[in-house]
């Protein structure tokens, strides 16, 4: 019996076109079985990937873009940069204590509304904006290449799967590349930051999220 899987497959042969993911085919987005069936399409933006310490690929942006994931061996952990094999828990408990992430956005997926138990990213689409990892418990120096690339295939990506809104979930993200989408965005803290939980006049990070959510639909059906 072949295993279950959140996600969808049907964009692989477009996804593959793009520059980005042909060289690292581990980082193409996640795209929900659920997407667009149970509520608006929804494109999440994080931030980026993390690399080991021992890792160096990364460390150069032009190194890292020249380069494909052929280049990493079993030291650098590429599996840390395959995005569907992070977010495909099939009951929608992560466990990493770098993946808290997952953790709070499948909790305010549940508390905006849709409905049923386990994965909630199976309504969704998500991907990072920043294309090129960071070093593990640090943010990404961004240079001119990750704005450049990043701007290349998040576009592509909302070519091919037409969300009808892009939230990103990481306000450096927005910042730097929320500008230079062809459509419009949302922008809310990264969810494993203390924004997410601290009160602002505004709500904290959270009720920011689950506001815009609810301000797109009224609810779902679960599968």
């Amino acid at each position: 019996m072949s295993e279950y899987h959140h996600h969808l497959q049907v964009f692989d042969n477009a996804f593959n076109q793009l520059p980005h993911y042909s060289a690292y085919p581990l980082m193409r987005p996640f795209v929900g079985r659920g997407y667009g069936q149970h509520g608006p399409k929804i494109l999440l933006v994080a931030e980026s990937h993390y690399l080991p310490l021992e890792s160096s690929l990364h460390l150069n942006a032009q190194r890292w873009y020249d380069g494909s994931e052929k280049d990493l061996d079993d030291t650098d952990k590429p599996c840390w940069i395959h995005t569907r094999k992070i977010i495909d828990k099939k009951d929608g408990k992560w466990t990493a204590k770098g993946h808290e992430i997952y953790r709070r956005l499948n909790r305010a997926l549940s508390e905006a509304g849709y409905s049923g138990d386990g994965n909630l990213f199976r309504y969704v689409a998500f991907m990072n904006g920043f294309q090129r990892p960071a070093v593990t418990g640090e943010s990404l120096e961004v240079q001119g290449e990750d704005i450049e690339v990043a701007t290349q295939t998040i576009n592509g990506v909302i070519d091919i799967i037409e969300p009808e809104c892009v939230i990103f979930v990481s306000t450096k993200a927005k910042r730097y590349l929320a500008k230079h989408l062809d459509i419009e965005s949302e922008g809310v803290p990264h969810p494993a930051c203390a924004w997410w939980y601290r009160p602002t006049k505004h709500g904290t990070g959270k009720e920011r999220f689950i506001n815009v959510l609810s301000g797109l639909y009224s609810g779902v059906e679960a599968d």
